[in-house]
């Protein structure tokens, strides 16, 4: 029963890993790579390892797909570009490489008995995990979480950043019709005239505003 079982998880893990490289779409890419997660997290089970069957769920075909899928959404990225391939060493390369794989697999498998009786053990399990994770290895967990800490700040400093456009210009969020006041705060009210524009940049032109123009020339 665990060998079909094996054979099922493990040719599906397969033919979505084949289907993600074979995939145009990228949304259909990120479909078939849950479905690899989702096999891996079955072989886990089947090794008795459930906390590592739960982490690969939760972590991997949860929260990290769900963000790759909110990008490919955001992005709107529908199907990939053909381009010419350049690079025609890599078919063979990579042909090459999973014959080595294959054999290493065919190896393993010759070399293991199977009348071996197994011995019991509690590697993988959640206790075990847990005892060992804040015991032997609590430095290095709580170095990780310092460096996720890390990752964290920084994406925020990255995001809070105000890009190319100086702190008193304004983004124009659409076909609006501004003055100059609403463009450059530092801008003269002797002249006051509105605009319709439908960029920043086109703002900046027919205000004549060389600071902003500047600026919005490069987006």
């Amino acid at each position: 029963m665990l060998v079909l079982l094996f054979i099922l998880f493990g040719g599906l893990a397969v033919g979505c890993a084949i289907n993600v490289v074979a995939q145009r779409n990228p949304l259909y890419c990120a479909i078939s790579l849950i479905g690899v997660f989702a096999s891996l997290a079955c072989l886990y089970l089947m090794l008795a390892a459930p906390f590592i069957a739960a982490v690969q769920i939760i972590v991997y075909a949860g929260a990290i797909m769900v963000l790759v899928v909110f990008v490919i959404m955001l992005l709107n990225v529908e199907q990939e570009e053909k381009r010419n391939f350049r690079m025609g060493f890599l078919v063979p390369a990579a042909v090459v490489l999973a014959a080595v794989l294959i054999g290493e697999v065919a190896f393993f498998l010759s070399t293991v008995k199977a009348n071996e009786p197994l011995q019991p053990t509690d590697v993988g399990l959640t206790t075990t995990i847990g005892t060992r994770l804040f015991t032997s290895y609590l430095l290095p967990f709580e170095i990780t979480s310092i460096l996720l800490l890390m990752a964290i700040v920084g994406a925020m400093t990255l995001a809070r950043r105000s890009g190319l456009l100086p702190e008193t210009a304004r983004v124009v969020p659409g076909a609006q019709i501004l003055a100059s006041s609403e463009i450059d705060p530092l801008a003269s009210h002797e002249h006051p005239r509105a605009v319709e524009t439908h960029s920043t940049a086109e703002a900046a032109r027919l205000l004549e505003l060389p600071g902003v123009r500047k600026d919005s020339e490069r987006e």
